[in-house]
C-alpha cells in the first residue's frame, strides 16, 4: 500500500524542538532531505547527540518516494549490531517525515585509504583483515535477521563499499547505508542498477536477482584494494567495468598487484571475489571465519586499541576537532559552516554539483583522488577543503542520502540579493544534434545540412523533417517536434541495402519481396548526467541501462533529469539480435 502524501509546513531552525530533540545546527541540505545535528536531553543530565534526516522537497508529494523513505526507516531500524550503525526512530513533524540516527565519530575506509596514499603508506594487512572480518560479521547479522514469526528476512545490502564502511574512533568498524538494501524475494527491476559499479558482482551488473553472496563479493573487493593498495578496475570507466563483469572475465589476484600479499590470504580474497557465485564463500559468516582463522594461524590479530592508535596517527588533528565540535553541540551553539562541513563527511562521498546517479568514472577509490564519488543509486560527497586540513569524519548513518536526484550541499548563509525585473521572458531556441553510423548526409526540411556528426543550433520551434542518406544504405526519415529550449539528440544506424532475390516464374525473372521477421535487440545506454529513460509512457529505467530488450528498429526515447535541467529526446536504432551501446553527454 502506498504511503500517504505529506507536505512539510514548517521551517526548522537551530534551537527548535522536534519531539524529544533540540536542533543544534544544519549540516547539509538537498532537494529531497536535509541533515541536522541535534541533542536529546533528559533527567539528571542525560544527554545524547544524534543526527536527524528530514524528508523535504517536491518528491515529498510523490507516494513512491515517501514509501521508499519509510521503507528505509523500517528496514534500518530493525538492525541492532555492534558493527551496524543504529537507527533510533521514525517521526513526523507537521507533515514532514524524519529519521533519527546514531552519531558516530570516525573515518570511512575510503578516507583512510586516501590518507594512506597521501602519506605514501598502506593500511597494515592485519588491521585490514580484522576490519573486513568484523564487517562480514555485521553483514551476516543483517543477512540472517528474522521477523516476528522467526522467518529470515533475507536482507541484502547491495552497496558494500569503502565509503559505507566506517572505521570508528574506538578502533571498530560499522556498516552504514542500508538505504538501497532489499530482501531477497524482491527482484531487481529490469534495466536498473543500484550500488557502486566497481564493487558489484557480475550477477548484480546483469540486474539479476541477488543473494547474500553479492555482499561477500563486494567485501572481497574492498579487502583486495586495501591489501593491494590499488583500485581493482584501474582507470576503467563505468561501462567498461560493466562489460567486464557481464562477460565474466577473470579478475586479477591481489598478489599480482602486491607481491608481498600473503599467499593464503590471496586465495581467500580470490574466493570471495569469484565471478561465479557458487565458487564464493557461501555466507558472510564463512568469509569472516576464514579471515579470523588466517589471523590466528599467523598470530597477527589486531586489537581495537591498536586500530584506534593507528587511526589517531593517521588523523592527528581529529581529537581536537572532536572536542571543539562536541563542546559546541552540548552548549547548543550553532556550528560554523567550516565545522559543519567537517562534520558532514558522510558515507558515499561525492561532488554536490551533480545528482547521485552514475554517469561518470570513479565509482571506487581512484589513484588520483581516493574519496569515492557517486554510486548508481544514491550517495553524497561534500565540497573538498584544502588538503592541509584533515577532516573529522562523522558517520551520519544515513540510509540513502539522496532520493532520486537530490544532491546535497553544506549550508552556508548568503545575503539576500534583489533581482531586477528582466521583462518578458526570452523564448529559448531549440537545438538538434545528429549522429549516424556510417557517416551520412543530413537533409533538414528538404535542404542539405551537412554530414554527420552534426549539431544544428538556433532552430525554429515546431515540426521538422530529418532525412539521413548514405550510399549503399537504406534512407531513414524522422519527423521531430522541437519545443522551447529543447536539446534533441538523434542517433541513427543505417542498414545496408540487401540484395533483392530473383525468382523465375514461367521462365521470366522477377524480383521477390523479401519477408523480414520482427526480432529484438538490446540497448546499453549511459548518459552524463544520469537520466530517467522513457519509451512513450513506459519507463525503461535510470541510466546506465544495461541489456534492455527492444524491438529492432528506431525508437525515440525521452531522457529526463529535472535537477540537472535535462529534458530531451534521443533516437536510437536497435539491430536485430545485436546490442547497441550509446554513451551520450547531455548539456
Amino acid at each position: 500500500m502506498r504511503a500517504p502524501l505529506s507536505t512539510p509546513t514548517t521551517k526548522w531552525f537551530p534551537g527548535g524542538r522536534i519531539g524529544r530533540y533540540v536542533l543544534i545546527s544544519p549540516l547539509a541540505s538537498g532537494g529531497m532531505a536535509e541533515i541536522w545535528l541535534a541533542r536529546q536531553s533528559g533527567l539528571h543530565g542525560f544527554e545524547k547527540i544524534v543526527v536527524i534526516k528530514r524528508m523535504i522537497g517536491a518528491l515529498q508529494d510523490d507516494p513512491d518516494h515517501v514509501a521508499m523513505f519509510l521503507s528505509e526507516a523500517r528496514l534500518a531500524a530493525g538492525l541492532s549490531h555492534r558493527h551496524v550503525v543504529q537507527i533510533y526512530e521514525l517521526g513526523e513533524d507537521k507533515g514532514s517525515f524524519y529519521i533519527v540516527m546514531e552519531f558516530v565519530e570516525g573515518e570511512s575506509l575510503a578516507r583512510v585509504y586516501k590518507a594512506n596514499r597521501a602519506a605514501k603508506t598502506a593500511m597494515p594487512v592485519p588491521i585490514a583483515v580484522q576490519l573486513i572480518a568484523w564487517a562480514a560479521e555485521g553483514l551476516h547479522y543483517a543477512h540472517t535477521l528474522t521477523d516476528s514469526e522467526g522467518k529470515t528476512r533475507g536482507i541484502i545490502h547491495r552497496d558494500v563499499s569503502p565509503q559505507n564502511l566506517l572505521l570508528t574512533a574506538d578502533g571498530s568498524i560499522k556498516l552504514v547505508d542500508f538505504g538501497i538494501a532489499k530482501v531477497a524475494s524482491e527482484e531487481t527491476s529490469s534495466g536498473k542498477l543500484k550500488g557502486k559499479i566497481a564493487y558489484m558482482p557480475p550477477e548484480q551488473a546483469r540486474a539479476e536477482q541477488l543473494d547474500p553472496r553479492a555482499d561477500v563479493f563486494a567485501l572481497g573487493v574492498v579487502l583486495f584494494e586495501l591489501v593491494s593498495n590499488t583500485r581493482l578496475f584501474g582507470k576503467m570507466d563505468d561501462l567498461e567495468i560493466l562489460n567486464h563483469l557481464i562477460s565474466n572475465q577473470p579478475l586479477p589476484h591481489c598478489s599480482e598487484r602486491n607481491a608481498a600479499a600473503p599467499k593464503e590470504l590471496d586465495a581467500l580474497i580470490a574466493r570471495a571475489m569469484a565471478p561465479q557465485r557458487d565458487e564464493r564463500f557461501a555466507s558472510a559468516r564463512e568469509f569472516q571465519t576464514a579471515l579470523e582463522n588466517w589471523l590466528s594461524a599467523t598470530g597477527q590479530r589486531a586489537s581495537t586499541a591498536e586500530i584506534a592508535d593507528y587511526l589517531n596517527r593517521l588523523f592527528p588533528e581529529r581529537a581536537a576537532e572532536r572536542r571543539t565540535m562536541l563542546d559546541a553541540a552540548r552548549k547548543g551553539e550553532a556550528l560554523s559552516p567550516e565545522l559543519a562541513s567537517n562534520l558532514f563527511t558522510s558515507s558515499g562521498s561525492g561532488s554536490v554539483s551533480e545528482p547521485s546517479h552514475v554517469g561518470r568514472r570513479a565509482n571506487a577509490m581512484t589513484d588520483q583522488d581516493l574519496v569515492p564519488t557517486h554510486d548508481v543509486s544514491m550517495s553524497f560527497e561534500p565540497p573538498r577543503r584544502p588538503p592541509s586540513k584533515t577532516p573529522l569524519f562523522v558517520a551520519l548513518a544515513l540510509g540513502f542520502l539522496v532520493l532520486a536526484g537530490g544532491g546535497y550541499a553544506v549550508i552556508r548563509p548568503s545575503p539576500a540579493v534583489e533581482v531586477p525585473d528582466a521583462g518578458p521572458p526570452r523564448v529559448a531556441p531549440a537545438s538538434l544534434a545528429i549522429e549516424c553510423t556510417p557517416i551520412a548526409t543530413v537533409v533538414l526540411d528538404g535542404k542539405p545540412a551537412g554530414p554527420t556528426p552534426l549539431t544544428l543550433n538556433e532552430l525554429a520551434l515546431g515540426e521538422h523533417t530529418v532525412v539521413l542518406r548514405a550510399p549503399g544504405h537504406h534512407e531513414q526519415r524522422r519527423t521531430v517536434t522541437l519545443s522551447a529550449g529543447e536539446k534533441l539528440q538523434l542517433v541513427f544506424a543505417l542498414e545496408k541495402d540487401a540484395p533483392v532475390p530473383v525468382v523465375v516464374d514461367a521462365g521470366v525473372a522477377v524480383k521477390a519481396t523479401p519477408v523480414v521477421a520482427r526480432a529484438n535487440g538490446k540497448l546499453n545506454l549511459r548518459t552524463t548526467p544520469w537520466t530517467s529513460v522513457y519509451l512513450g509512457k513506459r519507463k525503461l529505467g535510470d541510466t546506465p541501462l544495461v541489456g534492455v530488450s527492444l524491438p529492432a528498429g528506431s525508437h525515440v526515447l525521452k531522457v529526463v533529469n529535472a535537477e540537472a535541467g535535462v529534458q530531451s529526446s534521443i533516437e536510437v536504432t536497435i539491430q536485430a539480435n545485436k546490442t547497441t551501446s550509446e554513451n551520450l553527454v547531455l548539456k
